[in-house]
């Protein structure tokens, strides 16, 4: 377990030290002796779900808490096998210290100048002898509120007539700051499924189908309220309809509004055609969609700016029979492979803010979504490239993006080596005089 700590602001706000479930940045509300670590609600619960941790004692951190010494050996009487409650911070060594060990470890010089917070005086704490089943009802509870909504059919129309609505169907305030997560693939590979566990505890939020059929047809939403992200579930690609032009058109759109796409593959080996899909995707992105980003900014009075950048990408990668990328190459990251399968198909998605590999090995079901969430935590705690805006931001981008590229897509170009032709995002009426 993870025994750094950190305090934010001039309040001293405790932060989780686990990083289990969240990415280091939500507010503590957990104190596990056993574990020894401040911890999240989310942590809490996704640490205490396992049956060996099922039964540890946790307590209920309230305003003014105080931690436990993290360098302390005690006498032997002090309750919690002889630590005791930290008096300071050392913000050099990022520790908590009771005055005995502070003043134990930080006499000598190279040490005596570093900076020190004081925590108030330390109150007894409530007992919390719940085994963490109170916190998933009420996790549990507020996602029993969450219910997916059509937002663009497979025609390429708006389902959501204005911002309220969105607002209103999502179930957001209107000044609520969000990131929007979509998930693209092949159809059949679940990535309905892998939405409803990765942010819904399995609910099922977006439906899923044992049947051939696909269930998911046009781009559907909901609001993830512990995260604050808006989820976009998409149609499968390489599935059978019409307006295959339009449906192929409308992914590069919801791509083109997302912080982070998940791409979910259930191929014991990587194909090209997912290589290829997101490299086609960045090409016809900076080529089409970061001037209309641009000037979307402008047309609208966006106060905060549309990035031209596009979104980070998660590989998600489940086998069952094959090892992971770059497990029987140590010396090697999987995203350097990655980058090494791109260039050799003469492909370079540039317009990616990252592309990062998550891998997991379903010897026996269930699937582990815990790493894809861990990964999408970390990618969500990065603003340098995307940060997060309000609902009737995101619905206006991609307003603006649905009345640019419309219209139907003639046969003839469906044949196409590409995933995204030109002719896809440019006016296909030819003038008689000049052509």
């Amino acid at each position: 377990m993870s025994t750094d700590l950190f305090i934010k602001g001039v309040n001293g706000v405790l932060v989780c030290q686990e990083s289990y479930a969240c990415g280091g940045s939500d507010e503590a509300a957990f104190e596990c002796d056993e574990c020894g670590s401040l911890q999240c609600i989310r942590c809490e619960l996704e640490l205490h779900r396992q049956e060996r941790m099922r039964n540890h004692d946790r307590i209920r951190i309230s305003p003014g808490h105080v931690p436990y010494c993290d360098s302390c050996k005690g006498d032997g009487g002090v309750a919690n096998g002889g630590r005791l409650r930290a008096v300071v911070r050392c913000q050099g060594c990022k520790i908590n210290l009771c005055l005995d060990c502070q003043k134990r470890t930080h006499s000598g010089v190279s040490k005596r100048k570093h900076p020190l917070t004081a925590y108030p005086p330390s109150k007894p704490a409530e007992k919390n002898c719940s085994t963490g089943d109170e916190q998933l009802d009420a996790l549990k509870a507020k996602l029993e509120q969450v219910t997916s909504f059509l937002l663009v059919d497979e025609k390429e129309d708006m389902q959501v007539k204005d911002e309220e609505e969105f607002v209103r169907k999502l179930g957001c305030r209107p000044e609520e700051l969000l990131k929007v997560v979509s998930i693209f693939g092949n159809t059949g590979e679940g990535k309905s499924h892998t939405l409803n566990h990765t942010f819904f505890l399995g609910r099922e939020v977006f439906r899923t189908s044992p049947t051939q059929e696909s269930c998911t047809v046009g781009v559907w939403g909901a609001l993830d309220p512990l995260h604050k992200v808006v989820i976009v579930d998409t149609e499968g690609l390489l599935g059978a309809g019409t307006n295959q032009g339009q449906r192929t058109r409308l992914l590069l759109k919801v791509l083109a509004v997302s912080d982070l796409v998940i791409y979910r593959t259930h191929a014991d080996r990587l194909h090209d055609d997912l290589f290829k899909f997101l490299g086609d995707a960045s090409d016809a992105y900076l080529k089409h969609f970061t001037k209309e980003l641009k000037a979307t900014t402008a047309r609208c009075g966006l106060d905060v700016p549309l990035s031209t950048l596009g979104p980070a990408v998660i590989i998600f990668h489940e086998t069952v029979h094959t090892k992971l990328l770059g497990s029987d190459k140590p010396s090697e990251s999987a995203e350097r492979l990655l980058q090494e399968r791109f260039r050799k198909l003469g492909l370079f998605p540039e317009a990616f803010s990252s592309i990062q590999y998550r891998g997991t090995r379903t010897h026996n079901p269930p699937t582990d979504f815990s790493g894809l969430l861990r990964s999408v935590e970390q990618q969500l705690d990065n603003n340098t490239t995307r940060s997060p805006r309000s609902a009737g931001v995101i619905y206006k981008a991609l307003q603006a993006l649905s009345e640019c590229f419309s219209g139907e897509i003639p046969d003839e170009h469906l044949a196409s080596n590409s995933f995204f032709p030109d002719e896809y995002f440019t006016c296909s009426s030819i003038c008689l005089s000049c052509g």
